[in-house]
């Protein structure tokens, strides 16, 4: 039976493989396909379910049932209400964080300031580690790849490079912040 820490290392050696995946698909075509956004956002519901994280799960699943109302501009109000009454039922201050942020990459998204793709990673990882702290250095490193695309004949970079990036430096303060 393996060791709960090559466990560890294996469910995040697949994270960044997949992440490596999406950044891939999005550097050469600017899109990430459905399937693996999807799905890992699905498994990852399921993860945090299993793991006793109801709340963060419901949240998410009201978020994208207001993404199919008729009425555009009922979606950001109704989601702000849902949302408040969610941080109600948070249970700990780290679900609260996290509830915040998946609130703010939904908002973000339903405004039209961030992909689809994008919004659909960054929420799998907070269903998956339900830590949204995760999310700042994912934009320090967004804002750093802000900076460099200010530069003058730069191709843009996709913010999935950002995410990865951001995902890994989590990983590491998380794993040896001294």
């Amino acid at each position: 039976m393996p060791s709960p820490l090559s466990a560890q290392v294996i469910v995040w050696a697949l994270l960044l493989a997949w992440l490596a995946v999406c950044v891939i698909f999005d550097l050469r075509s600017r899109q990430v396909p459905a399937f693996l956004t999807v799905i890992p956002l699905i498994l990852a519901a399921i993860w945090r379910l299993s793991q006793g994280g109801w709340q963060l799960v419901v949240l998410v699943a009201l978020l994208v049932l207001i993404s199919d109302l008729p009425q555009a501009k009922w979606r950001i109000p109704i989601a702000c209400a849902v949302t408040i009454l969610s941080l109600s039922i948070a249970g700990s201050p780290g679900i609260v964080y996290a509830m915040l942020v998946v609130f703010a990459v939904w908002a973000l998204w339903e405004i039209g300031a961030s992909g689809g793709a994008d919004a659909k990673i960054i929420i799998t990882l907070v269903l998956f580690f339900s830590n949204g702290l995760l999310f700042i250095p994912i934009v320090l490193v967004g804002g750093i790849q802000g900076l460099v695309g200010l530069i003058p004949r730069r191709k843009t970079i996709p913010y999935t490079v950002a995410i990865a990036l951001g995902m890994v430096a989590w990983l590491w303060m998380v794993n040896y912040p001294r």
